[in-house]
Formats: C-alpha cells, sequence, structure tokens
C-alpha cells in the first residue's frame, strides 16, 4: 500500500537593500509573509487499496474560503510540493478523476461547492475523497496524512435467467445516482442511468462488463426493464434502503418465474473490508409499469407536494429537496437530538443500540429514520445555523455513519475521524419522495 504523507515546512526571511558604495543594508519596511513548503502525498484508509491517480488538491483560505491554490498529483511517483502562508486552510483531495472523464471547473471560478461533472457518455473512473482543516502557526515541520475514501460502488455483474424468448431487449438501472461530486464530498446531479444487458446464454442477459457509481445508499432503487420483439415494454421497481454503501462491490442475480414474478437475489461483496449482504427481493405485475406513469399508485409517493429547503415538515428541516423523473425526493432532519449512553459499550453496540431505537421512531406516520452519513452531515454543518433557529438546540456533537458502518463526529467545526466513544448524542435523518 502506499503511504503519503502531507509535510509542511515554514521558512521566514527579510529583505535587504544594499545602498551601493555606502555598503549599508537596510531592513525593508514592507512585511514579509512567512510560508510553508507543502510537501503531498495520499493514502488510503483501507489496507490493500491503492490511491485512484490523479489526484486533484485544492486548498482553501479558511477566513475567506478563498481558493489558495489547486495542485494535481498525477502519480504516486510524482514530487508534489509548493509554498503557502502561514494560516488556517481547508484542504480538499479528488482521486481517479481527469480529464478525459470529468470536467473541471476553472480556478477562477472554484468555490468548496464548485462540481467536478461526468462528461457525456462517460463512466464514472474509482473516485476518492479525502478532507482536512489545518493550521500553519510555526516554522516546524507539520505533518498531514490526507486519508483516501472510496465514493463510489461497483457494479460487477447483473444477471437475469429464464427471460422469455420472445423478450428483445432488457436493461437494470439504478435510481439515486449521480454524475457530480463537489469539491467538499457533497454529491450533485441527479441521474439515473440504464445500463444495457446482452443476451448471454439461452434466457440469460448479464452486464456486459462492471461499472463504476456515486450512489446516495440511503434509497436506491433498482429497475428492470423487458422489452419483447413488438416494441412493448414492462418495467419492475424495487427500492433498497441501507443495503448500498460505498466501497462495495455489488452483485445482482434475478430470475424471472412463469407466473410473471421474478425473484431477484443481489449479492454485495466487500472490498477489502466490508462485510458481505444479502438483497432478496420479488416483484410481479403489482409493481410494474409501463414507459409512462410508473409510480401511479405508489404507496411510498406522498400525494402532496415536497416541502421547500430549509421549511419544516411536521416539524422537522428540510435539509435537502431533489427532483426526479417521477418524484421529488426530500432529506428530511429530526427535530432534535437523541443522547446516547456509551459507557463501556463496543462501537458495534452502540451502533446497534441506536438503530434499534430508530427502528421503532416514527413522527405523524413518518418513519425510516437512520443516522446521517458523512455527505448528509456537512449538510447539516453548512445549515447548523438555520437548523437551530427553526428546530430545537443542537448539543455540539453528533454521530453519523460511513461506508463502512463504522461511527464518527461532526460538530459546527466538521468532521472528525475520531473514536465512537466521545459522543453522547444523535440526530437522524429520512429520505421521502414526493409527487411532482
Amino acid at each position: 500500500m502506499e503511504q503519503k504523507v502531507l509535510l509542511l515546512r515554514t521558512a521566514i526571511g527579510v529583505s535587504l537593500l544594499a545602498l551601493g558604495a555606502c555598503e549599508k543594508e537596510i531592513v525593508s519596511d514592507e512585511p514579509v509573509i512567512a510560508e510553508s513548503s507543502v510537501s503531498i502525498t495520499t493514502r488510503s484508509v483501507n489496507d490493500g487499496e491503492t490511491v485512484s491517480f490523479p489526484v486533484n488538491v485544492y486548498v482553501f483560505n479558511a477566513a475567506d474560503r478563498s481558493l489558495v491554490r489547486h495542485e494535481t498529483l498525477a502519480d504516486k511517483d510524482q514530487p508534489f510540493s509548493f509554498s503557502i502562508p502561514l494560516g488556517s486552510y481547508s484542504v480538499y483531495a479528488i482521486g481517479g478523476a481527469d480529464g478525459s472523464r470529468y470536467t473541471f471547473p476553472a480556478d477562477r471560478d472554484v468555490t468548496e461547492e464548485a462540481t467536478i461533472s461526468l462528461k457525456e457518455g462517460k463512466e464514472h473512473a474509482d473516485l476518492m475523497t479525502a478532507h482536512q482543516n489545518i493550521t500553519l502557526d510555526n516554522k516546524e515541520d507539520y505533518p498531514l496524512t490526507l486519508n483516501m475514501e472510496r465514493q463510489v460502488v461497483e457494479l460487477t455483474n447483473a444477471t437475469i435467467s429464464q427471460v422469455p424468448a420472445d423478450i428483445s431487449d432488457v436493461s437494470i438501472s439504478l435510481t439515486s445516482s449521480y454524475k457530480g461530486i463537489q469539491i467538499n464530498g457533497t454529491l450533485t446531479g441527479s441521474w439515473s442511468p440504464t445500463y444495457p444487458l446482452t443476451k448471454s446464454g439461452e434466457g440469460v442477459w448479464s452486464l456486459p462488463s462492471p461499472v463504476m457509481m456515486l450512489i446516495d445508499p440511503a434509497s436506491v432503487d433498482i429497475t428492470i426493464s423487458l422489452t419483447k420483439e413488438d416494441g412493448s415494454t414492462k418495467t419492475y421497481h424495487y427500492t433498497s434502503t441501507n443495503d448500498f454503501v460505498n466501497n462495495y462491490k455489488i452483485s445482482i442475480e434475478a430470475t424471472y418465474q412463469d407466473d410473471n414474478i421474478a425473484t431477484i437475489t443481489g449479492t454485495i461483496i466487500g472490498c477489502t473490508w466490508a462485510g458481505n449482504k444479502t438483497i432478496t427481493f420479488s416483484f410481479g405485475d403489482s409493481n410494474h409499469g409501463g414507459n409512462n406513469n410508473q409510480n401511479e399508485n405508489d404507496p411510498s409517493i406522498i400525494n402532496e407536494s415536497a416541502p421547500a429547503v430549509h421549511s419544516l415538515y411536521k416539524g422537522c428541516y428540510v435539509l435537502k429537496v431533489e427532483e426526479k423523473d417521477d418524484y421529488d425526493e426530500v432529506l428530511l432532519l429530526y427535530k432534535e437530538d437523541f443522547p446516547i449512553e456509551v459507557g463501556s459499550k463496543t462501537e458495534a453496540e452502540v451502533l446497534q443500540e441506536i438503530q434499534e431505537q430508530l427502528s421503532t421512531l416514527t413522527i405523524e406516520g413518518t418513519s425510516g429514520w437512520r443516522l446521517p452519513d458523512k455527505t448528509e452531515s456537512q449538510l447539516i454543518i453548512n445549515y447548523q445555523g438555520a437548523i437551530i433557529n427553526s428546530t430545537s438546540p443542537m448539543s455540539g456533537a453528533w454521530y453519523f455513519c460511513t461506508s463502512d458502518n463504522s461511527l464518527r463526529l461532526f460538530s459546527k467545526q466538521g468532521q472528525y475521524n475520531i473514536d465512537y466513544n466521545l459522543g453522547t448524542h444523535y440526530r437522524p435523518v429520512t429520505t421521502l419522495r414526493f409527487q411532482k
């Protein structure tokens, strides 16, 4: 595994003016800005993984959030250093994104919310991100490790068996997918790509090659479409909650039954560190649709317009609203914190206790509450002032859940990769769908 470390070295100098024959030296009245010599390398947070190159590093001034530097590390062998004044900064890294696949914002337009977006007709690369806040206040070397975390899932295989002979085309799509990622790691640009399957045997259709996807793990809609030779299409839908997480390889195996009910079994294979999961569900004529009105009579869609971002819905704060093809998706933050007694419990025990508490939590019929993920916790940080003004006070530090089901903390200062047992509260979120 490549170990890469960010080293910051400072050096202070003075400006000297020589006065010709007088041979006198005078110190300039202009202030001299002390600078650090910055050497950057990266490493993966998971043993056995390599970092995805190139790595684009963005450094923002903590005071005014302006871009200070944008540098690109092309590969693990490239020396990487630059100078930077003493001060406080936010350092972001995006690994795996290159100009052949992605469109980058011009440096003059870069903010922490600027988007790196997938080009038309391209598929995602193995995207990784890192973020660290730093303060340089002396001349000593400042070592900083940028821990790169994978942000994609890989659809390794999708196979449908016992497909009738009169079916001419088969495809699979997964919604809650995204085209872009902001510099700060927030996913953006909702997208519903469709992946055509190819006939690989008698009645068997398979995904030709693996694809990488940026997925919202909270709720993933799987759609399988079967098209007959006469052009008519029948589609089947399934919503999977909390089964898709970053850094997993996903394999979906489906069998079409003669009674028009298909049973889907999806196996999620952990990538270096994650465990195994199996997703099993069935669908048939009760939840299929044609090319139009696919969500007609869908009980999961609320029959009213979506509330606006920063408003309250059932006393809870609306963090985000995203327009989908057939509905509007709302990310809702619960109206108050919940205390959690950690004591001598293990991290797994604390997480299980939180999940058990949330499994029975409802407010005016709204359920499905869960811990926020890393991206959602950043939204809470961004909107913290408005949240406090609209709901009950927040306690200061709260849990969020990483893609490998680990507990981490965040507060108004940012996100922390620290031990779970330093937390005392959590505030859950849920995802709702509203009619367009």
